[in-house]
């Protein structure tokens, strides 16, 4: 059998979201900065990432990473989503840490950290990795600052007439109350979630091009619902984050965690380095804090703790005369 082309990658899911770090097979990048090495990836090699993240290799929620050089950091990374190119990208961040640490890359087995630096196209974070038996046990990320663009947007649409708050976490989200939006954040409840969030995120996004929301510029890139609880232990913020009328991001979402974490400290709800915690619909946590930046009362810098587990370690191929060699998806 001919082969075209082929990608070597490792695979890992956070709290039930994959993330396909690539580790051989992308062509070298020209630009100085991740975030150009990026832009000349989208430009010159796009059909890689629908290769990668489609069917029948991939699906909707896949998300890659493709590792690439740094001058600001010990490691340079861009995200790749199966509809655009991410900012920022918390759950795969996670996976990352996990990835580099199964490759030897971050420090021996037996010692009980590892920290370091990682420059995105959003900027550049701080990832440490605690270790236990040998294993990971914990990963943690410092983000980039978050903070809340515009509170109190009304929307009607899908069916629901609701207040949106605009933040950015490292992606652009607005964040629902979730029972007001007649959502149930439970796996029964996902079709309706993301039918409901695809039309508000349509709405939201029609009032930002227009330029009716004050200090938004910028579309979103996602809803996210949510419903403040607690118990025992402290605060839960329980969430769903809804990318697209057929995605939804099985973690907690770091990203969108750091913009709640905005949203709550803004709205007086939790305390400067008070945890959370973020919770998906699988019952699997993030632990979400927000830390003050010197200098700065807008914005919070939120520090999210989470866990990944590799799921395998793939090398793609494409066979000569296959008929969808970039794969497809279907809404």
């Amino acid at each position: 059998m001919a082969i075209r082309r082929w990608i070597s990658t490792i695979d890992s899911h956070t709290a039930g979201h994959p993330t396909r770090v690539v580790t051989g097979g992308v062509p070298p990048l020209r630009g100085d900065t991740v975030e150009a090495r990026a832009e000349d990836f989208r430009a010159r090699f796009d059909p890689l990432r629908t290769f990668l993240l489609h069917e029948p290799r991939g699906h909707a929620a896949m998300v890659g990473v493709v590792m690439t050089e740094s001058t600001r950091a010990d490691f340079g990374a861009f995200f790749l989503g199966s509809y655009k190119y991410l900012e920022m990208c918390g759950h795969a961040t996670i996976g990352l840490a996990v990835t580099l640490d199964h490759m030897g890359l971050i420090g021996a087995s037996e010692e009980p950290t590892s920290s370091f630096t990682l420059e995105v196209p959003a900027g550049v974070i701080t990832v440490h990795v605690q270790r236990r038996d040998g294993a990971v046990a914990t990963v943690t990320f410092e983000n980039v600052p978050a903070h809340v663009a515009a509170s109190g947007v009304t929307l009607n649409a899908g069916g629901v007439n609701v207040s949106v708050d605009v933040a950015w976490g490292g992606n652009w989200y607005g964040l629902v109350e979730a029972h007001a939006a007649e959502v149930v954040l439970a796996p029964a409840g996902v079709s309706h979630a993301m039918a409901t969030g695809a039309a508000l995120k349509a709405a939201l996004n029609a009032k930002i091009t227009e330029g009716g929301i004050a200090g938004v510029a910028r579309p979103i890139d996602s809803i996210l619902f949510y419903e403040t609880q607690a118990d025992g232990q402290g605060v839960v913020s329980r969430q769903l984050v809804v990318l697209e009328s057929n995605k939804f991001d099985r973690s907690p979402c770091g990203t969108g965690s750091s913009a709640r974490l905005a949203q709550m400290v803004a709205r007086g709800e939790i305390e400067l380095k008070q945890p959370i915690r973020t919770r998906n619909i699988l019952d699997v946590d993030f632990t979400a804090t927000a830390r003050a930046i010197e200098g700065r009362t807008d914005a919070i810098e939120p520090h999210i703790v989470g866990l990944a587990h590799i799921t395998g370690e793939h090398r793609f191929v494409l066979a000569q005369g296959d008929p969808l060699p970039d794969g497809f998806l279907c809404r």
